[in-house]
Parts: C-alpha cells; structure tokens; sequence
C-alpha cells in the first residue's frame, strides 16, 4: 500500500515537470489532469489505509481536505492554459 502511494504521489510531480516541458498549452494541460488523477489514487490509497487502521480519522480528513486544495489548485491552472 505505502509503496502504490509513494509511486501516485511522484506521479503528481513527475507529470507536472513532463507537461512542463513541452511547448503546448494542450499538452500541459493534458499532464496536468494526469496529475489530477493522481491526486485521487492517493486519496483513494489513504482511504485504504484508514480501513485497515494503519491511519486515524482525523488524518484521512487532513489527507483529503490538502488533496482537494491540490486539485483545485490544479484544475485552475489547467483551465487557464485552455482559455490560452
């Protein structure tokens, strides 16, 4: 479980650094939304983790509230490079 959530959290990074790279709005745009996905596997591999109690509640909440502030962060960064 720790090891698929380190591998979702250095896709975040990693996608956002390759997207970067490129020379097209479009194409950042379509890494970012991979990193955005990858913001919901670690939310999703944290809810696991709450399951099977290797975490408590009130970390699980502050997991999900920080990933949706991610997101949104994201998702706006990606929407202004669509309106380019």
């Amino acid at each position: 479980m720790a090891s698929q959530i380190n591998r979702a959290l250095d896709s975040i990074v990693l996608n956002i650094a390759e997207g970067s790279a490129d020379n097209s709005d479009v194409e950042f745009a379509r890494f970012l939304g991979i990193s955005i996905r990858s913001v919901y596997e670690v939310v999703a591999g944290f809810d696991m983790a709450l399951l099977y109690g290797a975490i408590v509640e009130e970390q699980n909440e502050q997991i999900e509230s920080d990933a949706q502030g991610l997101v949104k962060q994201l998702s706006a960064f990606r929407n202004s490079l669509k309106a380019s």
